[in-house]
């Protein structure tokens, strides 16, 4: 038997709970036939935030229904095998609500218990990507931050950027939601690191300052993380402020980069008046004596661009 991918990834950990850069889980047969290698995360990355949500038709419905019965039923090995052939088809990411959804409304049909069995079996066995996933889109249902273990495990497995959404998917519903999303935002650098970023609500001050300072450096594309980090990390109180740092001058010369990138999402255009603020960013960096050669050259750009009426 392989290692489950559980345990590949806690084996494979390093250092302060975290993956080393190069690590990949493995490709699967339906991703080797693809002919195309993407990055742990990006196809989910890609239906989030580039493709239309689509319904399951009723055959669909009815085999999903069918699947989280076999398993309710103890049927564990045909539910597993089930779920992989379907989400071939289904992506767990796109089947999440529909999952749940029938779990709900068919509460007095299905064993809670089996369920459960069940869910952490694919969460800490499986060989399947998605099959992980549903495992964790079922466990989304449980008060699973009373078991330390489990609550363990989920936290580890989201160490992998294939992983990090449906973990903190977990997260939220949990006491201290935003520390353990904050604790999950340091540990990952991909996929993970804009999904933590979309999804970490807080008023803690510690966390804002963390997001400002480093919230958009990513290995996916900045501008995935510019706007919520804008909002987050509260950029508008920032710059209105007279004493900032140049580790802080820098920070927000990148943030700006990256919101008017607005490539792959939007940014500055969100803004009810971004020729304002690129005034006041412009004003800011000029009155600091500690830019570096990358700082003026992009300072320069942003006039440009202002002249231009953005």
């Amino acid at each position: 038997m392989n290692k489950s991918l559980y345990e590949l990834i806690c084996e494979s950990r390093v250092g302060d709970s975290v993956l080393p850069p190069d690590f990949s889980l493995p490709d699967e047969d339906s991703e080797e036939n693809e002919g195309m290698r993407f990055a742990d995360g990006a196809m989910d990355g890609i239906y989030i935030y580039h493709v239309t949500k689509e319904e399951l038709n009723e055959e669909a419905r009815q085999r999903l229904g069918d699947l989280l019965v076999i398993a309710s039923s103890g049927i564990f090995d045909e539910a597993e095998e089930g779920f992989k052939e379907f989400c071939k088809e289904h992506r767990a990411i796109t089947i999440i609500d529909e999952l749940q959804n029938y779990l709900f409304e068919h509460e007095r049909e299905v064993a809670p218990d089996k369920l459960y069995e069940f869910a952490v079996r694919l969460l800490l066995d499986s060989e399947s990507k998605e099959g992980v996933k549903i495992g964790l889109s079922i466990l989304e249902l449980f008060d699973v931050w009373e078991n330390e273990e489990l609550a363990g495990a989920i936290r580890r497995i989201g160490l992998s950027d294939e992983f990090t959404i449906f973990s903190i998917f977990n997260m939220r519903r949990w006491p201290a939601a935003d520390a353990e999303i904050f604790e999950l935002l340091k540990r990952v650098r991909g996929w993970g690191r804009v999904h933590c970023i979309d999804f970490i609500e807080t008023d803690d001050e510690e966390i804002k300052k963390w997001l400002f300072l480093n919230g958009v450096d990513n290995d996916v594309m900045p501008a995935y993380s510019a706007w919520p980090v804008y909002v987050k990390a509260d950029v508008e109180k920032i710059i209105d402020r007279d004493d900032l740092s140049y580790d802080e001058v820098h920070a927000l010369l990148v943030l700006t980069d990256a919101l008017m990138d607005e490539g792959p999402v939007s940014g500055v255009s969100n803004m009810d008046d971004p020729k304002g603020y690129i005034e006041k960013v412009i004003k800011i960096a000029k009155s600091c004596s500690e830019l570096n050669e990358e700082d003026n050259q992009f300072i320069k750009q942003l006039i440009t661009d202002k002249g231009g009426q953005l």
